[in-house]
């Protein structure tokens, strides 16, 4: 028995809680329904019962139906007997049975998601309030009009649509767009106490961004005085007359609306039906008795548009708020690391008078990404700053950077004993990937900032230059250390970057060209390129800009200039020059590009070269990790008829083994070998080695730095083809081949 009759069991059982809100609130609502006796009969100002019993579905669904029926049966049994009672109780019935199967026909699962939602509002009005009040009016009028029930019992009357029955119809329809709301707050309540705590939630989620309590105060005093005056017996004087009525009632619809924007939906729903009961129970304030059921008739309908312009403005306004905070916070976090993005470390910055800022560089992510994946580094930063947050004090974040890096916004008290936590968990940190553990080298540098921080992009580019110190030393570095040597070469990596794009679109490189001399007497020339300094008298050397082209990812725009200007000297010049050839250097990058071989002949038709006087020259040691896509390129190339040459032979990683896979036509062994050959044993062998090689792929062989007759001689006892280096030719401008035609 007392598990039967448990609360539990009670609130959720269709015979307890739901029947007990039923024979509770019908009878309480019906009661304080404000009423009106016209010749024709009652008439209802707001019909509440209606309300109710949506309210009692929008908690219970179908359990609340038993409750509503039998409290309906007992109300109009005592009153009119068992036979109407009955027929009222199917009209009720019907109607609410029909209302909210299509409801939760077309609602589905979210039939209980709360009032005031603008998703679901437009089938909530289409059929708990226009179908419901329609359907239930127009079977109660046949009911009528047939004799089963007295006109003045129902809420019409024998006549067809009289003004009494447009008057309860408008009371149907306000009781249902506004009191339901308010009677399905109580239920709920009443079903789970703590719900006002969500309640109370609502009303301060839903308020206006800067609201204050003198302000509510205000417009709490200004709409109380409107609906005092309002609700004051009719007096005698013409102008007292009009501004406690109809001019007053006017101005309590913008007091309204104010509330409604700056206050929410909840709140505007509460107050608006409290205060609209009070003024229909006090009608006499406010309606003429000249004409007393016409204006009674517009002063309803005016209540009703009110009623909808209050409640669809004041849900918009909270949407509106509720979006606007989504946005503001997402406009935050970055979306696909889930982590406070650099437009929240900013305003987290400016927030805090001082702050020390960590940043952390992860080292080979790049590499890791490309062979397990975007998710992996995806999931590597964010485990990563899981596993940094016990270590961080309240309002201390850290922040996701674009690329592989992050950042910490840390208080100064302790700084120390922090750096030294934060430097352990990175040494020991690993990520299992697949069951592997992975665990990339990671570098910490730190500096102290005052509010505001100025040039924030450049303080952090500074700090990761100092954090690649750090992967060097494995400690955390600071900014006040004397990493002046790094800083300088920042800043002359950026400066050379500016200066190779203006190169690119100015036009502002030289072509040079250097001679490549066959043993048999045929020869060609190796593209080599400079670039101006600023001026047009001092030229700047590859090896000073070409690291800043590669690491920024402009080889392939510089290879195809280089590619461009070197056919346009061929087809300017192929009549003094007929027989011209031209060894261009391409990045392993450039050539892994999908659309590089496409772009290689579009440019060799537009020129009108033909394939033999070009040979491609491709740097070996770069080819290990792209080397199924740069072999494709290269077959592609040389069946369409180019020549294949690999430059600096010998300097990169298993550079045999990998020979055997590729597809070449000229091997030129790199210089650093060549000059030292006749003094050092060990570079006569690596040399004597590279050609027997070379000779069993039948490759032709091009020694680099040839700068000796002697070295000349050894080389072509050897069997090197073709030589290159001061003693052939220094690099001079491309023009300087129109003074000595080619042989």
């Amino acid at each position: 028995m007392r598990k039967i009759f448990s609360w539990h069991e009670i609130r959720h059982k269709w015979w307890g809680l739901p029947v007990i809100c039923a024979l509770v609130l019908i009878p309480l609502t019906s009661w304080l329904s404000p009423i009106i006796f016209l010749p024709e009969g009652r008439t209802y100002l707001i019909y509440m019962p209606l309300a109710t019993c949506v309210a009692l579905l929008m908690v219970f669904d179908w359990a609340a139906l038993p409750g509503i029926v039998l409290t309906l049966f007992l109300r109009y049994y005592f009153r009119v007997g068992a036979e109407m009672a009955t027929l009222l109780t199917v009209i009720y019935f019907t109607s609410l049975f029909l209302a909210w199967l299509g409801y939760r026909w077309q609602a589905g699962n979210r039939w209980s998601a709360p009032l005031g939602l603008m998703n679901l509002a437009w089938i909530r009005v289409g059929w708990l309030l226009v179908f419901l009040t329609v359907f239930f009016m127009t079977v109660l009028q046949i009911v009528v009009e047939s004799g089963l029930l007295p006109g003045y019992l129902g809420l019409v009357t024998p006549d067809f649509v009289t003004l009494r029955t447009l008057i309860n119809l408008q009371a149907m329809i306000i009781g249902i767009l506004l009191n339901s709301h308010v009677i399905y707050l109580v239920i709920r309540m009443m079903r789970q106490p703590r719900y006002w705590r969500v309640m109370r939630m609502m009303l301060r989620k839903q308020r206006a961004p800067g609201v204050k309590t003198p302000e509510m105060v205000v417009w709490f005093v200004v709409m109380g005085t409107m609906v005092t005056l309002l609700s004051v017996p009719s007096v005698s004087e013409p102008f007292t007359k009009i501004l406690l009525s109809d001019y007053t009632l006017t101005l309590l619809f913008p007091v309204m609306l104010f509330g409604a924007l700056r206050y929410g939906y909840y709140f505007i729903s509460i107050v608006w039906s409290i205060a609209l009961t009070i003024l229909f129970y006090n009608y006499q304030g406010f309606i003429s008795e000249s004409g007393f059921v016409h204006n009674l008739v517009f002063v309803s309908a005016l209540m009703l548009v009110y009623t909808i312009t209050l409640l669809l403005m004041s849900a918009l306004s909270s949407r509106q708020r509720l979006l606007m905070k989504k946005f503001r916070s997402a406009a935050l976090q970055d979306p696909v690391f889930g982590l406070p993005n650099l437009r929240a470390f900013n305003r987290d910055l400016a927030r805090h008078p001082r702050s020390m800022l960590c940043f952390i560089r992860v080292s080979d992510m790049d590499v890791l990404s490309r062979n397990y994946g975007m998710q992996l580094r995806i999931q590597f930063k964010q485990q990563l700053a899981v596993g940094l947050k016990p270590y961080l004090q309240p309002g201390e974040r850290v922040y996701h950077l674009p690329g592989y890096d992050l950042v910490l916004r840390l208080n100064c008290e302790d700084a120390d004993i922090k750096l030294q936590k934060l430097h352990d968990y990175l040494e020991d940190f690993r990520l299992i990937w697949n069951g592997l553990p992975l665990h990339p080298n990671i570098g910490l540098s730190y500096c102290t900032v005052y509010s505001p921080v100025e040039h924030l992009p450049i303080l952090l580019g500074e700090l990761s230059g100092i954090a690649e110190v750090s992967l060097t030393t494995g400690q955390p570095e600071s900014n006040k250390s004397d990493h002046s040597q790094v800083q300088l070469e920042i800043r002359d990596k950026v400066d050379m970057l500016h200066k190779i794009q203006r190169a690119l679109d100015d036009d502002r490189f030289v072509l040079m060209a250097q001679p490549i001399l066959g043993v048999r007497g045929d020869s060609y020339y190796e593209i080599l390129l400079r670039m101006f300094d600023g001026s047009q008298d001092t030229l700047i050397t590859p090896d000073k800009f070409l690291p800043v082209v590669h690491e920024f990812g402009l080889s392939y725009q510089m290879d195809m200039w280089v590619l461009r200007h070197a056919l346009m000297f061929i087809n300017q010049n192929r009549v003094r020059l007929p027989s011209l050839r031209f060894a261009v250097n391409f990045t392993p990058s450039t050539l892994c590009r999908p659309t590089f071989t496409r772009d290689f002949k579009s440019l060799m038709l537009e020129y009108e070269i033909e394939p033999f006087q070009i040979v491609l020259e491709v740097t070996e040691s770069h080819l290990l990790q792209n080397m199924k896509y740069a072999d494709f390129a290269m077959r592609e190339l040389r069946a369409y008829g180019c020549r294949i040459a690999i430059d600096d032979f010998g300097t990169g990683y298993a550079s045999y083994g990998r020979l055997k896979a590729i597809q070449a036509d000229i091997l030129k062994i790199d210089g650093s070998f060549v000059r030292n050959m006749l003094t050092d044993s060990l570079d006569s062998y690596i040399v004597q080695s590279i050609c027997q090689v070379a000779r069993m792929k039948h490759l032709s062989i091009v020694a680099e730095y040839v700068e000796t007759e002697e070295q000349k001689a050894a080389l072509h006892a050897l069997g090197v083809d073709y030589m290159q280096g001061y003693l052939v030719g220094k690099p001079q401008p491309l023009a300087t081949l129109l003074d000595f035609p080619a042989s």
